[in-house]
């Protein structure tokens, strides 16, 4: 009778005797079904901690099979062992004792959530690994799956182009139910969501990456010394400013930049992709700024239009785009050359970014003046004074734009008319962007919670983010909300 066939023969004969790579999908099946053999050893009674060791592993029908093992171990030290089993097959690599203090070196794999899964494997530190066999599992299991093409659901700040804030989702709900917090530090900047991922940066310069579901880091990758421009995902790329005045692209699937041009001071205006361009609103220096449009594939200089310092980010309808800054105007612009179409005068610096709706651009500035103007021609069609500087970029749904203030009132006024609606009292200034899906407006105040409104300004729920109070605009798509606070990110479920 034959010897039964181990791992390890079957391995030599898939790697040419471990000296090529293993196709991604077939050891990240591998992979799980190694863990689910962990997650069924460790749940006997009395429970098994056999070593992943391809020698000493059988082969049953095409699968491996593992058998007896110590009474007692580490089930996240299994997992250690089971990453580096992985990480030698897909990079063609011979384990070293290094990786236990180092790690080991990044795989060449294809996606983004292919590497965490790897990495959260290999990590150094046993907490930092997947809580248990299962989980690694199911981890694994996620990655063979077939690659949505869906577009992001939450691309842009603001939600898309036309910077409503308002959500795809219409379906009633009526509460908020905490999912999980990740506390990757200070996040000003307001996430972009997609099925399976959280992407923003943080304060000190991260772009992170956190798995939809868990909260789970999946990336942290340094990208500046600070960082408060809310990314832009279009077309497989994430386009962000910086604190030293630069414009990124950095492709999703790889995690490597596509390039990094120097545009200004400083950018903290959220991009916005327009076809073959990207324009984004830069400070040149204390009272100058910019509307750039750069090539999206190289990062080239198509057009720059000067003007006072730009933090407003852009907005574009019908052809055109549309951007407030500290000059006290909103401009109107033509996308291929960045000649102004029309200027309007509002008066304060403006910083929020303007909301297109039903013909107008919605926006506030630090004088507490609330305007629409028609986006035609320039037109003032309405003026609501509130008489608190405005940072907030406003929220519309339907009729209703709801808005932040300095005084800490959340106010609501008509779309059509700016007639007022309501006022809702937080305990400090609100200088995050409300977000809106039906008829439930979300924002967070700088007293460090997370407030669910109804459309006549009734506070239906209250949720702490974090004592350091939260700065963020939210972001919402059908499966829920995501936001920033000074301790890191929190995503909430619709209660329906």
């Amino acid at each position: 009778m034959s010897p039964a066939e181990t791992l390890e023969d079957h391995l030599r004969r898939a790697t040419r005797n471990f000296t090529a790579r293993m196709p991604e999908a077939d050891a990240f099946a591998l992979g799980r079904d190694l863990a689910r053999e962990l997650e069924r050893a460790h749940a006997a009674v009395p429970p098994r901690f056999p070593a992943v060791d391809p020698a000493a592993i059988a082969m049953v029908e095409g699968k491996p099979r593992l058998e007896g093992g110590a009474p007692t171990g580490s089930p996240r030290e299994a997992l250690f062992e089971l990453g580096v089993l992985l990480q030698q097959l897909t990079g063609a690599l011979t384990p070293h004792v290094s990786w236990l203090l180092d790690g080991p070196p990044p795989a060449p794999l294809s996606s983004l959530t292919r590497r965490a899964a790897l990495s959260c494997l290999t990590a150094t530190t046993p907490d930092a690994r997947f809580a248990s066999a299962a989980a690694a599992a199911e981890a694994l299991e996620a990655e063979l799956q077939p690659t949505s093409s869906e577009a992001p659901s939450w691309p842009l700040f603001r939600g898309g182009p036309t910077r409503t804030g308002a959500g795809s989702t219409t379906a009633a709900f009526t509460g908020l139910s905490a999912s999980w917090s990740a506390d990757v530090g200070n996040v000003v900047a307001s996430p972009t969501l997609t099925s399976r991922l959280v992407l923003v940066p943080t304060a000190d310069g991260r772009l992170v990456a956190l798995d939809r579901a868990t909260g789970r880091l999946l990336l942290a990758m340094r990208i500046s010394s600070a960082c408060e421009s809310s990314p832009a995902l279009d077309g497989g790329r994430v386009f962000l400013g910086c604190d030293e005045g630069e414009l990124l692209s950095i492709d999703l699937a790889s995690g490597n930049e596509a390039f990094r041009v120097r545009l200004g001071k400083l950018v903290r205006a959220s991009p916005l992709p327009l076809g073959e361009r990207v324009v984004v609103g830069v400070m040149d220096a204390k009272e100058t700024g910019a509307v750039v449009a750069v090539d999206r594939s190289t990062g080239k200089t198509l057009w720059r239009r000067k003007r006072g310092a730009v933090f407003s980010s852009p907005a574009s309808e019908n052809g055109r785009i549309f951007v407030g800054g500290d000059d006290g105007a909103l401009e109107a612009l033509d996308p291929e050359s960045g000649a102004v179409v029309w200027t309007h005068e509002v008066g304060g610096r403006v910083r929020g970014t303007p909301a297109l709706t039903g013909g107008l651009a919605i926006v506030g500035d630090f004088d507490g003046r609330l305007v629409g103007v028609r986006l035609e021609d320039g037109a003032r069609a309405w003026t609501r004074e509130l008489g608190q500087p405005i940072y907030s970029s406003a929220c519309v749904s339907g009729d209703l734009v709801v808005v932040g203030c300095h005084d800490g009132v959340i106010r609501g006024v008509r779309a059509s008319t700016g007639e007022a609606v309501f006022e809702a009292p937080t305990r400090g200034p609100v200088v995050a962007s409300p977000v809106a899906a039906g008829d439930r407006t979300v924002v967070g105040s700088t007293d460090g919670d997370l407030y669910l409104l109804d459309r006549s300004g009734r506070v239906l729920a209250r949720m702490r983010l974090a004592e350091g109070g939260t700065q963020g605009s939210a972001a919402l798509d059908p499966q829920g909300v995501v936001v920033g606070s000074a301790r890191g990110v929190h995503a909430f479920g619709l209660i329906r």
